[in-house]
């Protein structure tokens, strides 16, 4: 009996990981934005080496980022001159595994900091591919052409097929049936995403971080949204969590503040409902929750805002 207990609470605990957000790259994003690239440093090297994190190639590139922001403070570089170098070996390690997952990342502002860089910096040491990866330079890698993404409008909750070269743009609008309500027009569509891989910084050319995927599918349908999880809370109408219905935001913070917002989904159930939202989640890309029964995101919701209308109407 005891040994039945444990193999359950082991699959319980697996299962409630995987639809979790990953909170150690959550306050990653968060630092960075912060440009706080000294507590990255530390942080990722001591997931590397103790929290099993050697595999995560967005701990490996946060590092190479935070590394070469550093590279760039004089009185930073004249204490740690090997700051260069050792970006170079993170974001190798990075290229490496996010080439083995298809480079997901490809599309990520992170390496377009580290492009920005290194070719700044006169003499950097990278294997020829990775170099030209990051640089854009390497034609084998470049996309030559776009790839039509595939859209069955009668099937609102299909799951999107995306190609690798993927951009939000290509996918059509959806759920032309006049019945649907305005809200159940873009709920129908943000459901097209699911599936579509989370890139941090991501807008919609390769991916989406979560307030990305926000902006994109509000704007899209006539709403006035910012770019961050904290401005889109600032400019949104609060209304209680519990009068939060399809079409509104949903903000979460890892320290239950509202004044550090971390996340942002999208609310796809109605008034009454168990709260479920539609949101970019790093670990598993554009993915529906309920978080009214997760044990992970329910604790953390400290907000929740209606989206305003564009001025001119929608679109």
């Amino acid at each position: 009996m005891k040994k039945t207990s444990l193999i359950l609470l082991f699959v319980l605990s697996f299962g409630l990981h995987s639809f979790a957000q990953d909170r150690r790259v959550d306050v990653l994003e968060l630092l960075y934005e912060q440009k706080n690239y000294r507590t990255i440093v530390r942080k990722t090297k001591r997931l590397i080496r103790k929290k099993g994190y050697s595999d995560n190639e967005l701990v490996h590139l946060f590092q190479a980022a935070a590394l070469a922001q550093l590279a760039q403070d004089k009185r930073y570089f004249r204490s740690h001159p090997e700051a260069i170098e050792n970006s170079v070996v993170a974001y190798s390690n990075y290229y490496e595994l996010d080439k083995e997952h298809g480079f997901v990342q490809k599309e990520s502002v992170l390496l377009g900091d580290l492009k920005t860089i290194y070719k700044s910096v006169k003499k950097v040491s990278i294997p020829s591919e990775a170099f030209a990866y990051v640089m854009n330079t390497n034609p084998e890698l470049a996309v030559t052409s776009k790839k039509k993404v595939i859209v069955v409008k009668t099937k609102v909750a299909e799951r999107v097929s995306y190609p690798d070269n993927f951009d939000a743009k290509e996918v059509d609008t959806v759920c032309e049936i006049a019945a649907l309500s305005a809200e159940d027009k873009m709920i129908g569509y943000a459901k097209k995403f699911i599936g579509v891989p989370y890139v941090y910084g991501g807008t919609g050319d390769g991916g989406f971080d979560c307030s990305g995927y926000t902006q994109y599918i509000l704007n899209k349908h006539g709403h006035e949204v910012p770019r961050s999880a904290r401005t889109q809370m600032s400019k949104t109408e609060p209304i209680k969590v519990k009068r939060a219905k399809k079409g509104d935001l949903i903000f979460f913070s890892n320290r239950k503040k509202k004044s550090h917002i971390t996340h942002v989904g999208l609310v796809i159930s109605e008034e009454g409902e168990n709260l479920t939202m539609i949101h970019a989640s790093s670990s598993r890309g554009i993915m529906i929750t309920d978080v009214s029964t997760n044990t992970y995101w329910k604790p953390r919701l400290v907000a929740a805002g209606r989206p305003k209308k564009k001025s001119h109407g929608a679109q």
